[in-house]
C-alpha cells in the first residue's frame, strides 16, 4: 500500500487524552502501531479540557484529539481508523473493501452512538438533560435500566469469535476495552448482566504489552479503578 501524505510521513503525532476515557482506545491504538508519538494528558475531570488553550486544539472540548503534522483529527472512530490506515501492516483494522472493515466500521458507530451514550447518560446526565434536575435523575436512571441490554447485546456481537473481528485483535477490540473498563465504574449503581465472552475479550486485550503500557501511564497521572484481576497484574508491574 502507498502512501501519498502531504508533508512528512510518518506524520509528527500528538495524542491529547484524558485517564480512563474513551481516548485510552487511540492511546492503545498508538502504542500499538509502534509509530513514534506524544501523549499529553488533559484531565477532562480536573476541567482542563475547556481551557483556552485545548479549545484551540479541538474547539469541542472533547478527547481524544490526534495532531497529525498540521491537522487535527476528532472522534474516536475515525482516529482508530487513521491510526490503523498509517501502518497496514500490522493489520489493526481491516483492509477497505472487505466485509470485515465494514464489520468493524459497524462495531465502531455502535459503541459510540450506543454503548457510549448510555455510559455518558449515567455519568454526565446533565449533557442531556440540562439543569433540570428531575430530568436529570430520570436520564440517570433510564441509562442505568439499558447499561444491562446493551452488555447483552455485546455478548451476543461477540459470539464465539476470540476478537471483535475474527481471530486478530484490532482497534476495535481496543475500543471495547475501554467500556469494559467502565462497567467497573462506582458510579454504575446497576446490577449487571455476567459479561463472559466480554470479559474473555478484554482479559485477551489486557494481556497485549501495549495495552498495560498506556494503562501505567495513565495511572501515573490519575490513577483510576480497574477489575481486580488486573489491578492485581498492574501492581506487580510496578
Amino acid at each position: 500500500m502507498q502512501h501519498t501524505p502531504t508533508g512528512a510521513f510518518p506524520p509528527q503525532l500528538t495524542l491529547y487524552y484524558s485517564p480512563k476515557a474513551c481516548s485510552l482506545a487511540s492511546h492503545i491504538a498508538l502504542e500499538e502501531s509502534g509509530l513514534p508519538y506524544k501523549a499529553a494528558s488533559v484531565d477532562i475531570r480536573a476541567g482542563e479540557n475547556v481551557v483556552a488553550k485545548y479549545l484551540k486544539i479541538n474547539p469541542s472540548g472533547a478527547v481524544p484529539a490526534l495532531r497529525a503534522g498540521d491537522t487535527v483529527i476528532s472522534e474516536s472512530q475515525a482516529i482508530l481508523t487513521y491510526i490503523a490506515d498509517l501502518v497496514p501492516e500490522r493489520e489493526l483494522i481491516p483492509r477497505p473493501g472487505t466485509r470485515a472493515r465494514a464489520k468493524a466500521h459497524e462495531w465502531m458507530n455502535w459503541i459510540s452512538s450506543s454503548v457510549h451514550v448510555t455510559y455518558r447518560s449515567i455519568f454526565k446526565p446533565q449533557v442531556y438533560a440540562g439543569d433540570d434536575l428531575p430530568a436529570i435523575a430520570a436520564v440517570r436512571e433510564h441509562a442505568r435500566k439499558k447499561l444491562p441490554k446493551i452488555l447483552n447485546e455485546i455478548e451476543e456481537r461477540l459470539g464465539d469469535s476470540s476478537y471483535a473481528v475474527g481471530t486478530d485483535f484490532t482497534v476495535v477490540d481496543a475500543y471495547l476495552f475501554v467500556f469494559y473498563l467502565w462497567s467497573f465504574d462506582e458510579r454504575i449503581q446497576a446490577e449487571l448482566p455476567p459479561r463472559v465472552r466480554y470479559g474473555a475479550l478484554a482479559a485477551r486485550v489486557w494481556g497485549r504489552p501495549a495495552v498495560r503500557t498506556v494503562v501505567a501511564r495513565e495511572h501515573a497521572v490519575r490513577a483510576y479503578a480497574l477489575p481486580p484481576e488486573f489491578a492485581s497484574a498492574l501492581a506487580v508491574a510496578k
